[in-house]
C-alpha cells in the first residue's frame, strides 16, 4: 500500500501507512484561549473511535542523521510529517510545511524564501547575490534559490523540518535550518497506485496520483503527476480578474534498481508553475499616503476599503510568479557491509518570471520585476558506518556549481517620479525652469539644473510616460566541502558525537546597468541609481570557513532522551544585486552615479556567522500513549547579511548581531481508543544591537540612530502554535473519520524601532480546518473547509515611513484565503 494513502485497513494505524506515526505540532500555553475554540469545535465535529490497535502511538522514522532512527532518538530539534498527513491538512508547496512547524514563520504566497525566518533568522536580501539562510532539500538534494527551490507537494513519503544550524545533514551548509522533504519510491514487489480529485469553491480543482510498475524483481518504476487551479479571491477596485489564483503541474518519474547490497534511484521532475506576483495593499494610513499620493493622484485622495481582501492596485504590469523547472537526481547506495557508501547526483535547470506592483497603489509608483534563468549541479560522497561497537562515524565531500543570470526592472510613471520629489509634472517642471532662465536672460537653471540631473534641457516623455530602470546580474559560483562527524557510546546511558566540516565557497559576479527600453530621461533614477556606461563591473571573492557541533546524550531509561548541543554555522559572503562600490559610487546623486570597469566594482558582503547551544528532553510517556520533545535555545548570530536603504540606494552589507532565545514543545497523545491529539507551539525573544542601518524610522522621529539597539526583531512572532485532532470510527465495511486541524502565529511588529514611536501590528496567520469523511480499502471520499472562521491575515508587511519625502505608502501583502469548501475523492489500488 502507498505511503500516501489515506485508504482505511481495519486494525491499521490511519495516520500514517508504512511509516510510523507520532506526527508533530505545536501550542503555547499562553495562547490556550484560541486552542480551546479549535479543540472545542474538534469535539463538536463527530469524533469517535478509532481501532485498539491505534491506542499506543507508533514511532516515526526518520532519516536526518544519515541513518534511519526514531524521531525521538535524535537529538536535533525536528519535526516530521508522513505523507499521508501532508495530504490530510492539504499542503500543497513546500513552505506550506512552516504552518504545522514550531518555531518557523514567513510562508508567503510566493517563490521568494526571504521571509521564512527560522528561529528569528530570514534571508533579508530578495536578490541572487547571496544565499538562502533556510536551505530547501529533496530527497537530501539542494534545490536553490527564489524561484527555484518552491515545488509541489506530491507523492510525499515524509517531510524533516530542523531547525538551528545544519552543517553536518547536507551537502550545503544550512545557517539557519533546513527543510528536507522525501519523495516516495518505488518498490519492486507489486504494482500499486493512488488518484486523488479535490473539487472547491473558486474553481479550485487538484489532482494527484501515482503509479508503481515492477518491471521485474530488481526494477520498478513510480510515475507521479500533479495539478491544481484556482480563481482568484482578492477584489481590485481598479478592475480586472480577482487576484491571487495559480494554475500549477509537475510530474515525476523515478526508477529504482536494487539488488541485495545497491539501491539506485534516478529522479526525473519537471515542474510547471503559474502564479501571482505578490498583492500588496495600502492601509490608507500614513503621510505618504495622505499626503504625497494624493499630490500624485492629481488632488484626488486615493480610495481604499476597509475589506483585508479588497486592494486598490493599476497591475499596469500583469503581475505573475512563473516557474518553469527541471530535476534530475542520481541517488545511490551501496552496502559494504563495515559502512555504507552513498553518492548523490543532482542537476537542475528554470526559468523564472516575476512581477508585483509593490506600491499597492492605482499609480505607477513602483512595478518590481525579475526575470532569471539559473542551472545547478551539485554531487555528494558519504560514507557511514555499519558496526556494532561503541564507536561510529560518517565523513563526506560534496562540491556545487551554479551559474545565475537575472535582470531585474524598477518600473516608476515619469510624472509620478516628478510629482513625487518635485512636486509638478516633468512639463511643468522643464517649463518652471527653462522660465526662470528665460526672464532672467541666462542659462543657468538649465545648465546646473536641468542638464545636470536630467541630461537635457528640453523634456520629451519616453513613448510609454515609463521609467524602466533595468540592471543584470551575472553570477558564477562553486564550492566544496568535507566534514566528519564522530560519535561514541560511552556507556548504555550515555554517548556524544562531535563533527567537523569545512566549507569552501567562490563566487565570481558581475553587474550592469542596462538602458531604459523607452528611452527616459530619468533612467536609473529608480532602483540601481547608477549606470555602466563601459559594460559590466566584474569581482570575484572567496571565503573559507570551519564549523563544528557537539552533542552530549543521556539516556536514563528506553523512553527518554535528555540531551546538549553546541554547534556553529556560516553563510558565505556574496554580492548586492542593486549597488556598485568604488570612486563612481561616491558624492554622486542618485541616478548620476557612474561604475566602470577596472575602477569600480559591484557591492559586496562578508559571511555571516552563529553559534548555537540548545538542551532537549525527547520522552515516550504513558505506556506509549504520549510523546513530547521540547527543545530550549539560545544564539548568537553575528554579521547578518541585510539589504537596507543608504538614502536612495538600496545596498546589501553585514548588519549587527541579533541574539535569540526560546523554546519548542511538541507532543502527540493517543487520548483514548477514540481520539489522537497532536499538538506543539514555540515562544521566541530576540535582542538586537547595532542595527543603525535598520532604523532610518527610529531617526527620523527620535533624531538618534540608535533609537533601535536592544529591540527583538520584527518580523519574528513571540508565540506559534498548532493543534491537530483525529478521529475514527468503524462503520460498515469501512470508517467514519474527522479531522480539525489549527495553525497560529501571535501577531507581530512591522518595523525595528519600540512600539510607543511607530507601530504597525501585523495580523499573522490564524487558520482553522474541519475535514469529515468515510473511507474502505480501496477507496475514500471527505468534505472540508478551510479556514472555517473566515479571518484575514497577512503574510507581511511595508511599515510606514516617517519622513516627509517617501512616496512609498504603509501597507501589508499577501492576504489570506477566505473560507473554502470542497470535497476529496481517493482511490487506491
Amino acid at each position: 500500500m502507498e505511503p500516501q494513502s489515506s485508504s482505511y485497513t481495519p486494525g491499521a494505524s490511519t495516520t500514517g501507512v508504512a511509516w510510523r506515526s507520532a506526527a508533530t505540532s505545536q501550542v503555547p500555553s499562553a495562547r490556550r484561549r484560541l486552542l480551546s475554540r479549535a479543540v472545542a469545535v474538534a469535539m463538536l465535529s463527530g469524533a469517535a473511535a478509532t481501532p485498539a490497535a491505534a491506542q499506543q502511538l507508533e514511532e516515526v522514522i526518520v532519516t536526518a542523521t544519515k541513518r534511519a532512527e526514531s524521531v525521538m532518538d535524535v537529538p536535533i530539534a525536528i519535526t516530521a510529517m508522513s505523507g499521508a498527513e501532508i495530504r490530510k491538512v492539504n499542503l500543497s508547496d513546500i513552505k506550506d510545511l512552516i504552518s504545522f512547524t514550531p518555531g518557523i514563520s514567513g510562508n508567503s504566497k510566493d517563490s521568494f524564501l526571504d521571509f521564512v525566518s527560522v528561529r528569528g533568522i530570514r534571508t533579508i536580501d530578495f536578490g541572487n547575490g547571496g544565499d538562502p539562510s533556510v536551505s530547501l532539500y529533496k530527497n537530501g538534494l539542494y534545490q536553490g534559490r527564489n524561484g527555484a527551490a518552491v515545488s509541489s507537494l506530491y507523492d510525499i513519503e515524509r517531510a524533516e523540518v530542523l531547525r538551528g544550524p545544519q552543517g553536518f545533514l547536507f551537502g550545503r551548509n544550512s545557517v539557519s535550518g533546513a527543510m528536507n522533504i522525501i519523495t516516495a519510491k518505488p518498490n519492486v514487489s507489486e504494482t500499486e497506485g493512488y488518484a486523488e480529485v479535490d473539487v472547491g469553491e473558486r474553481g479550485v480543482f487538484t489532482f494527484e496520483g501515482a503509479v508503481n510498475l515492477p518491471i521485474n524483481d530488481n526494477l520498478a518504476v513510480r510515475i507521479a503527476g500533479f495539478h491544481s487551479e484556482e480563481d482568484g479571491y482578492v477584489d481590485n477596485i481598479a478592475g480586472g480578474d480577482d487576484l491571487i489564483s495559480h494554475d500549477n503541474q509537475s510530474l515525476r518519474i523515478t526508477t529504482r534498481y536494487e539488488n541485495e547490497r545497491l539501491t539506485a534511484d534516478l529522479i526525473v521532475e519537471y515542474d510547471d508553475r503559474n502564479q501571482f506576483g505578490s498583492v500588496y495593499r495600502a492601509t490608507g494610513e500614513g503621510t505618504a499616503f495622505e499626503v504625497n499620493q494624493t499630490r500624485i493622484n492629481g488632488g484626488v485622495p486615493i480610495a481604499t476599503s476597509p475589506d483585508g481582501r479588497t486592494v486598490n492596485n493599476d497591475n499596469s504590469l500583469t503581475p505573475r510568479d512563473d516557474s518553469e523547472i527541471f530535476f534530475i537526481g542520481l541517488l545511490v547506495d551501496v552496502d559494504l557491509g563495515w559502512a555504507t557508501l552513498t553518492s548523490m547526483t543532482g542537476y537542475k535547470d528554470h526559468d523564472y518570471e516575476y512581477v508585483e506592483d509593490y506600491d499597492g497603489l492605482p499609480t505607477i509608483t513602483f512595478n518590481y520585476g525579475q526575470s532569471q534563468s539559473g542551472e545547478y549541479f551539485e554531487q555528494e560522497v558519504r560514507l557511514a558506518s555499519n558496526s556494532e561497537g561503541p564507536l561510529d562515524w560518517y565523513a563526506g565531500a560534496s562540491f556545487y556549481d551554479e551559474d545565475i543570470d537575472t535582470i531585474f526592472l524598477g518600473q516608476q510613471e515619469e510624472d509620478v517620479y516628478c510629482l513625487g520629489y518635485w512636486f509638478n509634472t516633468c512639463a511643468d517642471l522643464f517649463d518652471y525652469y527653462n522660465g526662470l532662465d528665460s526672464y532672467y536672460g541666462q542659462t543657468t537653471y538649465c545648465d546646473y539644473y536641468l542638464d545636470y540631473y536630467f541630461g537635457s534641457c528640453d523634456w520629451t516623455p519616453s513613448p510609454t510616460g515609463l521609467i524602466n530602470d533595468r540592471n543584470r546580474v551575472i553570477g558564477k559560483y562553486q564550492g566544496y566541502s568535507a566534514y566528519l562527524d564522530l560519535g561514541y557510546q560511552f556507556s548504555e546511558t550515555l554517548n556524544a558525537s562531535l563533527g567537523v566540516r569545512y566549507s569552501y565557497d567562490e563566487k565570481d559576479f558581475s553587474q550592469e546597468a542596462l538602458p531604459d527600453s523607452g528611452g527616459s530621461l530619468l533612467n536609473y533614477k529608480v532602483q540601481t541609481g547608477f549606470s555602466t556606461p563601459e559594460g559590466a563591473l566584474r569581482d570575484k571573492q572567496d571565503w573559507n570557513e570551519v564549523t563544528w557541533r557537539a552533542v552530549l546524550n543521556w539516556r536514563p531509561n528506553m523512553d527518554t532522551l535528555l540531551f546538549a548541543s553546541a554547534a556553529t554555522g556560516y553563510k558565505p559572503g556574496g554580492f548586492g544585486s542593486f549597488n556598485i562600490e568604488g570612486p563612481g559610487s561616491e558624492g554622486c546623486p542618485f541616478g548620476l552615479c557612474v561604475g566602470l570597469p577596472g575602477r569600480d566594482r559591484p557591492g559586496d558582503f562578508g559571511p555571516e556567522t552563529v553559534i548555537s547551544y540548545e538542551i532537549g528532553y525527547k520522552g515516550t510517556l504513558a505506556d506509549g500513549r504520549a510523546q513530547v520533545a521540547t527543545t530550549a535555545f539560545y544564539y548568537e548570530y553575528e554579521d547578518l547579511q541585510a539589504i537596507f536603504g543608504e538614502g536612495p540606494r538600496t545596498v546589501v552589507d553585514n548588519v549587527g548581531q541579533v541574539d535569540g532565545w526560546g523554546l519548542e514543545v511538541e507532543a502527540s497523545v493517543a487520548l483514548t481508543d477514540h481520539l489522537r491529539f497532536r499538538t506543539g507551539g514555540s515562544w521566541f525573544d530576540s535582542e538586537a544591537t547595532n542595527v543603525q542601518a535598520f532604523c532610518g524610522a527610529g531617526e527620523v522621529l527620535t533624531g538618534s540612530a540608535d533609537a533601535c539597539e536592544g529591540n527583538s526583531v520584527p518580523w519574528a512572532p513571540e508565540y506559534t502554535a498548532f493543534a491537530v485532532l483525529d478521529a475514527n470510527y468503524p462503520l460498515g465495511d469501512g470508517e467514519a473519520f474527522g479531522t480539525i486541524a489549527w495553525s497560529w502565529e501571535d501577531d507581530y511588529r512591522g518595523d525595528w524601532p519600540d512600539e510607543d514611536l511607530i507601530f504597525q501590528r501585523i495580523k499573522a496567520l490564524n487558520q482553522t480546518d474541519i475535514i469529515v469523511g468515510y473511507r474502505q480499502s480501496s477507496w475514500q471520499v471527505s468534505a472540508y473547509v478551510e479556514n472555517v472562521f473566515d479571518d484575514i491575515w497577512y503574510d507581511g508587511n511595508y511599515a510606514d515611513d516617517p519622513s516627509a519625502s517617501t512616496i512609498f505608502v504603509q501597507h501589508t501583502f499577501g492576504p489570506s484565503r477566505p473560507r473554502t469548501a470542497g470535497v476529496r475523492v481517493n482511490y487506491t489500488f
